[in-house]
């Protein structure tokens, strides 16, 4: 439970960012962003970042096919568009249209693409800090 709620606070932090981005130059032809508009952005993050990391959850060690992880892809690709869209919608961010649609779509998509970067850049940092300690470790131990 622990490790769940380290990456649910890592996901929100990490969406977070990206919906801020994503709003910040939607708002650019306007004047300023809606006060009213920062609890509804940290709402759908939290979503967000719930539905991630239950997603990123699932055991890495447990062997599931091509097919298995890409219908998990869509699935969480998906959940994400509906649950930006709808939220989206009803604060008034998106018109009930296929373009408005399409526009979550594409916001869904910057922040997902920003969202895998920087957790592939923490992931790296992590697995090169174990591997240096399990080096070291190593190195005692012949010693």
């Amino acid at each position: 439970m622990k490790e769940f709620i380290k990456k649910l606070l890592l996901f929100f932090i990490i969406i977070d960012s990206g919906v801020f981005l994503v709003v910040w130059l939607s708002s650019l032809k306007e004047t300023a962003i809606p006060v009213n508009t920062i609890p509804h952005v940290f709402l759908v993050s939290f979503l967000t970042a719930l539905v991630t990391a239950i997603v990123f959850s699932i055991d890495p060690k447990k062997k599931v096919g091509k097919l298995t992880n890409v219908l998990i892809f869509l699935a969480h690709l998906i959940s994400l568009c509906l649950i930006v869209f709808l939220s989206g919608s009803k604060f008034g961010w998106f018109e009930k249209s296929f373009s408005g649609f399409l526009n979550v779509a594409i916001s869904v998509a910057i922040v997902y693409a920003f969202t895998a970067v920087f957790y592939i850049i923490l992931v790296n940092k992590e697995t090169k800090e174990l591997n240096d300690a399990l080096k070291n470790y190593s190195e005692k131990e012949t010693d």
